[in-house]
């Protein structure tokens, strides 16, 4: 209302007499017309105006974000990162998806399809600047940023036509935005090896032929079907071409727009990929160099593999999952018991080589995402957290649209960005201090934020 009054939805009360009765006829034909063109313009106005319309979260469906943000964003602030584990059964996924969550979540036994159901673990992404900056703005509290790695159950020949859980392996896989793939790369007799020798590259290769031969059937089955046209299907043809060859679908060169309209099929070979050389413990402490340059060599041989879609590290999915369920001490301890050379009585170094630290940052990288920060500048008396945010660089989000992010009310009410970066930050012992040196840039709604930015934001209540 323009003169501030609450509206609300007027209550229709039925009689409960039993004198009281419905109308037998219809309504003419002109009169249903007009109720129904009615019907068409003020509905939208009643659901998102009067008390009573449908609410999610406490916020009428047709939120900030859905009105100021273009639909790309929106899909973007919504969408979390999602990194599927996969491999051979037996490869140490399992124990691997335990020792990213730094708990025992996941069943992990010496046979095959010990795993059924996914697992999922939303995982903490290192950061060296969370803590300084939740320090500098006293918050309360500080909340890292997270990503969900998901340990899906184990991949065989023939799981591209359903063989072991296959089908439901690879639909959880298609909703990933990447693959870590685990690679065994350990002798152990006790350990089953489903073709029953260990050969890093051959059972590299026997995932990625499934992956490909899943990707064939799935847009073959699209192109089959009338619903497929324009953009789409000049898309598909140009990928099935790609797969008929044995190349994957990130090979195929498809501009921007060609992706964006075949996006919502998850083509697997279309994710980017992180390699991870399942070894012992004795090679991931005390010969990571050149066990280092030999997964390299490796996922270098694997057909199509290129260093903008495929990275790869070394962990050591066994003794990782046990070392992340003691003390820094009692790790350190362990290490200390291999003859490793530890930095600081902490040991650091340790923590920077295991996985947890190891393959967020990997994902980071290959999905070319980055970090932004809220929390400093806000009253010391009034700041509760500090908070990491995900960016991905593609998307370029903008001021306004991480003030969506936060909340509709900060986002409708915005007036302006104050903006400064972490590192220049934490020069200073408060924000008040770096805003009185000229640090901090005032910026408007369509700024870009960029990596590492530490954004206060002002808003009208």
């Amino acid at each position: 209302s323009p003169m501030g009054e609450v509206l609300t939805r007027p209550r229709m009360h039925r009689s409960r007499s039993s004198s009281t009765k419905r109308p037998t006829t219809l309504p003419p034909a002109p009169t249903m017309a007009w109720l129904s063109l009615v019907t068409l313009f003020l509905c939208p106005y009643f659901s998102s105006s009067f008390v009573g319309s449908p609410v999610i979260n406490g916020h009428s469906r047709r939120s900030s974000v859905a009105r100021c943000c273009p639909p790309a964003c929106r899909h973007h602030l919504s969408m979390k990162i999602k990194c599927g584990v996969v491999g051979l059964p037996n490869v140490g996924k399992s124990s691997l998806f335990n020792a990213l969550a730094k708990r025992s979540l996941a069943e992990s036994a010496n046979f095959p399809f010990c795993t059924i159901d996914p697992n999922v673990a939303p995982i903490s992404i290192p950061d060296t600047y969370l803590e300084p900056l939740g320090v500098l703005a006293n918050s309360r509290r500080t909340v890292p940023a997270t990503m969900d790695f998901v340990d899906v159950a184990g991949l065989v020949k023939g799981a591209s036509r359903g063989e072991g859980l296959g089908n439901k392996f690879l639909a959880t896989i298609r909703e990933c935005d990447c693959i870590v793939h685990v690679v065994r790369a350990f002798e152990d007799a006790n350990t089953i090896h489903v073709d029953g020798k260990v050969e890093p590259l051959a059972d590299a290769e026997v995932v990625n032929l499934e992956l490909l031969l899943a990707d064939l059937a799935h847009v073959q089955r699209r192109l089959e079907k009338n619903s497929c046209q324009g953009e789409e299907r000049e898309a598909l043809d140009i990928v099935v071409n790609c797969l008929e060859k044995g190349m994957p679908a990130r090979s195929a060169g498809l501009s921007q727009l060609q992706s964006k309209a075949i996006k919502s099929m998850g083509l697997l070979t279309e994710k980017p990929v992180i390699y991870a050389l399942n070894v012992d413990e004795v090679d991931f402490f005390l010969s990571r160099d050149d066990v280092l340059r030999e997964a390299e060599s490796i996922v270098g041989s694997l057909q199509y593999s290129d260093d903008e879609s495929s990275l790869c590290t070394i962990v050591s999915a066994k003794v990782e999952a046990e070392l992340s369920a003691t003390s820094y001490e009692d790790q350190a301890e362990y290490v200390s018991s291999l003859g490793v050379e530890l930095e600081g009585d902490s040991g650091s170094s340790i923590m920077d080589m295991l996985s947890y630290n190891v393959l967020p940052r990997k994902v980071l990288k290959l999905l070319d995402l980055s970090l932004c920060y809220t929390g400093p500048g806000v009253p010391p008396e009034r700041s509760q957290t500090t908070k990491a945010h995900v960016l991905r660089q593609a998307q370029e989000l903008t001021a306004v649209g991480l003030a969506s992010k936060l909340h509709g009310t900060i986002e409708k009410g915005f007036i302006r960005a104050e903006v400064i970066s972490a590192p220049e930050l934490l020069e200073y012992p408060t924000h008040v201090e770096a805003k009185e040196a000229g640090k901090v840039r005032v910026e408007g709604k369509d700024y870009v934020l960029n990596p590492n930015d530490v954004v206060l934001i002002k808003w009208r209540e």
